[in-house]
């Protein structure tokens, strides 16, 4: 065998080898990295539409580089999957900005929400408070206190979650206290407009 053919072989091996390598693993790390920023960031809660499609856009990459790695190394195109891959990673980046601007408002709303239950409970512990304690409004005055009380710890629970950053579950309870303790402010008012008229 002469030494060009040796050299031919040897750079045909070169090249079916380098052809080989040509995966997009480097693209698909910096994917995979900037989808588990996103999650970090609460892109699950507060972008799942955005970071869904990233996380289907990642999977279809990799199924796109299973295909082409049982090619034969010469008919190897990884650029569908270099594609899909920017797609991903452009769609998790969109999905951490927006989680980020969507966990803010989450605590604006919660904070309103704790805010407009707190002055619900505030405007009901004043109605029970200077409701005349009649023999017959004492027993249920005394109910709407221990109401009011059971009321003061879901708020601090809101209060709790708030402060945990459980955004959903702050908004969630507060609405609850401020739609009980408003009932409360309700039924004294209801009371005391019956004992006006007799």
């Amino acid at each position: 065998m002469s030494s060009r053919s040796v050299l031919r072989i040897l750079v045909l091996v070169s090249t079916l080898s380098l052809a080989g390598c040509g995966g997009p693993q480097e693209e698909m790390q910096a994917a995979q990295a900037t989808l588990a920023a996103a999650r970090e960031a609460g892109a699950e809660s507060y972008a799942p539409e955005l970071y869904g499609r990233a996380s289907e856009l990642l999977a279809q990459a990799g199924n796109e580089m299973k295909v082409q790695e049982g090619k034969f190394v010469l008919m190897r195109s990884h650029g569908r999957t270099k594609q899909l891959l920017r797609q991903a990673e452009a769609e998790a980046a969109k999905a951490k900005t927006e989680a980020a601007s969507g966990k803010l408002q989450a605590r604006s709303d919660a904070q309103t929400a704790i805010d407009a239950a707190r002055t619900a409970l505030d405007a009901a512990l004043s109605a029970v408070a200077n409701a005349p304690a009649g023999k017959d409004s004492r027993a249920d005055l005394a109910l709407l206190r221990g109401d009011l009380e059971v009321l003061k710890g879901r708020l601090d629970e809101a209060e709790a979650a708030q402060g945990s950053g459980d955004y959903a579950t702050a908004l969630e309870r507060a609405g609850k206290v401020r739609q009980e303790a408003e009932a409360i402010s309700a039924d004294v008012a209801n009371a005391l407009r019956k004992v006006h008229r007799s």
